[in-house]
Formats: structure tokens, C-alpha cells, sequence
């Protein structure tokens, strides 16, 4: 479930960075992109949130585990610095949700779309969360599919994922579950709403934030 790295592909992303999308709208209504601000998205896939936020003056940190993903991101990353003249502030490497070599407090946020409930694990799953707290001396963003929605639920029940380092299988997030989780992982002021505006149990995505201090 990789992207390719067809043109299509490329000029595709490219325009959701550009122009934006729900989740970009979200992000950016929790926490607005500022000059100097350090990101940090471990799991970022095609990096199209890390790289908004950059193109907006942010410091952006992309990790992930998959050397496929992230030559992508790359790619990605080359063609916005082709159109723009020069080099965006980013860092694009190999990192581990569960073992971020970053010492506590250091980013302004962590965030990711669709990471943490890729993990049935009980450890995995919140230690994920935990590790984006220890790091963020910010905001921390979960994004992820709603498991309060039924039509949702239903619809991925027998997709097998193929992404690197996680399970086949996914058990989304219900609402009260990633408040929870949040919480457990030390954060403050935490709220969990629907991306799309509307009832909460019709939403595709939930988003949850907290602050670190």
C-alpha cells in the first residue's frame, strides 16, 4: 500500500501541499504554522503534512520506517525545492515511533495521521503515543480512522495492510479511547473531535491533541 512514484502520484501530493486538505485544515487550526517552529511527524509516509508546514516556515523532522516511503517523501520534497529556488528546512530520515533518539521536550509539535492504532499491541499502541509526548515540549496531534464510526469499521474489517513494522490489521481509535490515550501519555488539555465537520460518529477521521505543559 506504498504510493508509486508515478508522475500522477508526485502532482497529486503536490497539490494537497499547496492547496491543502481536511487533515491540513486541522492541523493548522491546532497548531498554526509559526517562522522557526520545530515539527516533528514520525510515521510521515509521503510527508505531505510535514512539508506544509514547512513550506509555511517550519523546521520539519520526517521519520519513518520504510526506506520506500521515504524516498518518496524525498522526491516529493525535491520537486517543491525545484519550484520554489531553493531548499526547504527539512530533515528527512529512518526513525522508529517507539524509540525517537530526541531528547525530551524538544519539539514544538508532534504529530502523525494514521499511525498509532496500527497497532493491536497494548504497549505498542500507547507507547507509540507516549514517545510523541516525551519529545514535545508543544503539541502533540493523533490523527486517525474513527472507530465510532460503524461504516468505517465495516469497511476496512478484512484489509490486510502491508506497511512496514505494523499489523495486517488495524483497530481504530474510538474517541474515548485516544482521549485516553493522550491522556495516559502525560498531556493536558486534551480534546478529541471529527476532521470533518459534522456529528463525530460520522466522521472518517478523529483527531486528538494535548499540550505538554
Amino acid at each position: 500500500m506504498v504510493k508509486s512514484f508515478k508522475l500522477k502520484d508526485l502532482l497529486q501530493d503536490l497539490g494537497y501541499i499547496v492547496f491543502g486538505t481536511e487533515v491540513h485544515s486541522f492541523l493548522f487550526r491546532i497548531c498554526s504554522p509559526k517562522e522557526g517552529m520545530l515539527t516533528l511527524e514520525p510515521g510521515c509516509g509521503s510527508g505531505k503534512f510535514s512539508l506544509s508546514y514547512a513550506l509555511a516556515g517550519c523546521e520539519t523532522v520526517m521519520l519513518d520506517i520504510d526506506s520506500e516511503v521515504l524516498e518518496y517523501a524525498r522526491r516529493l520534497r525535491g520537486a517543491l525545492n525545484s519550484l520554489l529556488g531553493s531548499p526547504l528546512p527539512t530533515v528527512i530520515r529512518t526513525g522508529n515511533i517507539h524509540r525517537l533518539h530526541y531528547a525530551d521536550d524538544t519539539f514544538d509539535l508532534v504529530f502523525n495521521e494514521g499511525v498509532p492504532h496500527h497497532w493491536i499491541d497494548e504497549e505498542k499502541r500507547q507507547g507509540s503515543i507516549n514517545q510523541m509526548a516525551r519529545v514535545s515540549k508543544g503539541y502533540v496531534i493523533v490523527i486517525g480512522n474513527n472507530g465510532a464510526n460503524p461504516h468505517e469499521v465495516e469497511k476496512y474489517k478484512d484489509v490486510e495492510f502491508t506497511y512496514k513494522g505494523m499489523g495486517p490489521h488495524a483497530r481504530f481509535f474510538t474517541p474515548e479511547e485516544l482521549e485516553m490515550r493522550l491522556k495516559k501519555a502525560g498531556l493536558k488539555n486534551v480534546n478529541v473531535e471529527p476532521v470533518t465537520p459534522g456529528r463525530i460518529e460520522d466522521s472518517i477521521l478523529i483527531g486528538g491533541w494535548g499540550s505538554k505543559h
